[in-house]
């Protein structure tokens, strides 16, 4: 059989370049990017070594201890002076076109306006395209902005989508740039007694659903070598009490964007992430959480409650709304996210990661240098525990 050559744009593919190594180096982005950020990293690396080497000394062992030390901080350091230097956008960012999901409510919704306002053609996808959120959506932005329907965990769905944008890009001449994956839940309670259901729906959202979504549009970003931008959480490096099932699932996209990342290389592809701590989001909302949690208890056994106890489960809501209150930022903070989001999608020279916010970045630091043993008898020490020595818990009636 004959093999014909699709062609993917104005140069060749990277998969049948015979020359791929020096077809790389052609990419202006990829080449002034990586060589900017080795310059600044070997110039911080060298500055480090010399200070470290003035304070400990010259022997063999000392001089390993040196390096090794100035490796691990170099990048904090950089990322430290990040939040403090300009941010510039891309020069044609009025051409881009962007596909956001989650735009109902929280981080998807407001960063779909933000791109909207800077000239994007933004296609907001929606878990209900009638909806409130929708609707506001359409009040609030230009005619620009594409509301599509988009539930992540609905195949169907995903490819009524590319059919949408690839039709309006067909309409206006462009090509899609960016793919933001932000559609995600949260539905908190203990392993214990929170049925498997949950765990398959929370995976089937929040991971498999952004897994989806970017296998779906990657052959429109082969054309435009765009980016994909995955928004995670802190929680993808930190497990948390009574929300186990959701960073689990931003483990795995932890795991699903560094892959990524670096099989999409070859396509001039590049892929960001946000990872966000906690916000007073529409997922954070009391009453549902509340709902979520008595759901969970209610369809656990008897056996499991009464070992637990009468008044348990309030202790754990009540632990929840604590957290919600004095942990999570108001919704008057999301520009953080937001900004973080815009940069990644249309900005120059982007970041792999992005924690919004200073403070946020150096909690995370902070929390990633303690030893295990510490940062699970601070959690231990935050959530509620059942008082085991009482001889037995109190029996539910």
């Amino acid at each position: 059989m004959k093999r014909v050559a699709v062609p993917l744009g104005p140069t060749r593919s990277p998969i049948t370049s015979s020359s791929s190594s020096w077809y790389f180096w052609r990419a202006e982005p990829y080449k002034m990017n990586l060589l900017g950020n080795m310059t600044k990293k070997m110039c911080v690396f060298g500055a480090l070594c010399c200070l470290l080497h003035m304070f400990i000394g010259t022997n063999f062992i000392q001089s390993l201890l040196i390096i090794l030390v100035a490796f691990d901080v170099t990048g904090n350091i950089l990322d430290m002076i990040w939040y403090f230097t300009p941010k510039h956008m891309l020069p044609d960012i009025q051409d881009k076109v962007v596909i956001v999901t989650g735009c109902d409510t929280g981080f998807g919704h407001e960063f779909a306006k933000k791109l909207d306002s800077l000239g994007v053609l933004v296609f907001a996808g929606c878990l209900y395209s009638e909806g409130d959120g929708a609707r506001a959506l359409k009040d609030s932005c230009s005619d620009k902005l594409k509301i599509i329907q988009l539930d992540v965990t609905q195949d169907d769905q995903v490819e009524n989508a590319v059919k949408t944008v690839t039709s309006i890009l067909e309409e206006t001449k462009q090509e899609l740039w960016a793919v933001v994956n932000n559609a995600g839940i949260l539905n908190p309670g203990e392993i214990d007694w929170t049925p498997i259901e949950v765990f398959h729906k929370i995976f089937d959202v929040n991971t498999l659903g952004q897994v989806r979504v970017t296998k779906a549009f990657l052959s429109l970003l082969k054309k435009s070598k765009g980016r994909v931008v995955n928004v995670i959480s802190v929680g993808g490096h930190f497990t948390f009490p009574l929300c186990v099932n959701y960073c689990m699932s931003k483990h795995a996209l932890v795991s699903f964007s560094n892959g990524l990342r670096q099989e999409l290389k070859k396509w001039f592809i590049s892929v960001h992430t946000i990872e966000p701590w906690g916000y007073r989001t529409s997922i954070l909302n009391e009453s549902q959480i509340d709902s979520f949690c008595q759901n969970n208890w209610d369809n656990t056994s008897k056996t499991v409650q009464r070992e637990y106890g009468e008044g348990y489960l309030d202790e754990v809501k009540r632990t929840i709304k604590e957290i919600m209150t004095s942990g999570a930022k108001p919704m008057s903070a999301v520009h953080e996210v937001v900004d973080a989001l815009t940069h990644a999608t249309v900005g120059k020279d982007p970041k792999m990661c992005y924690v919004p916010s200073f403070a946020g970045f150096l909690l995370k630091v902070g929390l990633s240098i303690l030893p295990t043993e510490l940062f699970n008898i601070l959690m231990y020490n935050r959530f509620h525990k059942i008082d085991n020595s009482k001889p037995q818990s109190k029996k539910m009636k």
